[in-house]
């Protein structure tokens, strides 16, 4: 269904504009993510510290821009120090 009077039109081209804006924030979170936890899997601690600390930046960043609520960052950013740092006490 199609808006029908104009300020429904542009509310909806402004919220296809910032979910597009938010699925790529969010692509490059979960990228980054999985790139620190393969290198902490491989035993490359330096290389997963430095992706966990661009995936903690890119974190908090969408946090700030109400991409994700402030809790929803917070888990996400402490269940990943804890994988990485289960992986490389095993390894």
């Amino acid at each position: 269904m199609m808006a029908r009077n104009l300020s429904a039109m542009k509310y909806h081209r402004q919220s296809e504009r910032r979910r597009t804006i938010h699925r790529s924030q969010k692509t490059m979170i979960r990228t980054f993510s999985k790139k620190a936890v393969e290198a902490a899997e491989s035993g490359d601690a330096e290389a997963a510290t430095k992706f966990a600390k661009v995936a903690q930046g890119l974190i908090d960043k969408a946090q700030k821009t109400s991409t994700l609520h402030k809790n929803t960052a917070a888990r996400k950013k402490s269940r990943l120090a804890k994988q990485i740092r289960n992986l490389q006490q095993t390894s």
